[in-house]
């Protein structure tokens, strides 16, 4: 006898607890988002798109999305047929400036340079929300990592980027920055655009 289960991975369907979910991440950016219904939105790490599906099924947003990983942009534009998904760097969006009611971003792998936060003020609107993303390791953790590989980059051990993306923020003229803890292991940095920043970065 086969079970329903087994039945969907004959037909070539995968399984129900196979199919892609929301990271921890990315549920930790939806709960602080002020998306509303039309708002035209940016993720600027798309990976799989399962964020982007979300927003544009749940909230009617209009979705766009950028990754330097080609395999993230076919991912994500056959998820998201209609769209807008390209493949390009961080400290070269194509999108004209003031674009977006609402900037996301995964920094995950690597800490955002000062050329990539200006690239995504630039096309954030006055008065938009800039989300960001970090995996953080609890203090606990990271001493047991240096006691264990002395050798590695004490980079890979503290959260050196907190203050580096809160400082540049701040330079770039952001308002009502704040750093919200979603779990153990994540949290979100929260800051707007005012309606002057874009006076400030020319």
């Amino acid at each position: 006898m086969i079970t329903k289960a087994q039945s969907k991975r004959y037909s070539g369907q995968p399984p129900l607890e196979t199919k892609p979910r929301l990271t921890a991440l990315e549920k930790g950016l939806l709960r602080w988002t002020m998306a509303e219904h039309g708002d035209k939105v940016l993720d600027a790490c798309v990976g799989n798109g399962m964020m982007l599906e979300y927003l544009q099924r749940n909230m009617e947003c209009e979705v766009c999305g950028v990754s330097d990983d080609m395999r993230s942009v076919r991912i994500s534009r056959t998820r998201l047929r209609n769209a807008d998904i390209v493949y390009a760097s961080l400290e070269d969006i194509p999108w004209r400036e003031n674009t977006f009611d609402s900037v996301y971003i995964k920094a995950i792998s690597a800490p955002l340079s000062e050329t990539s936060l200006r690239e995504i003020s630039r096309v954030l609107k006055p008065g938009g929300q800039l989300l960001v993303g970090f995996r953080t390791i609890p203090a606990p953790f990271r001493q047991m990592a240096s006691l264990l590989h002395p050798e590695l980059d004490d980079e890979l051990h503290r959260p050196k980027t907190r203050g580096h993306i809160l400082a540049t923020l701040k330079m770039l003229g952001f308002m009502q920055i704040t750093w919200q803890q979603t779990d153990l292991f994540h949290s979100v940095g929260i800051a707007w655009k005012p309606i002057e920043l874009s006076d400030a970065i020319v």
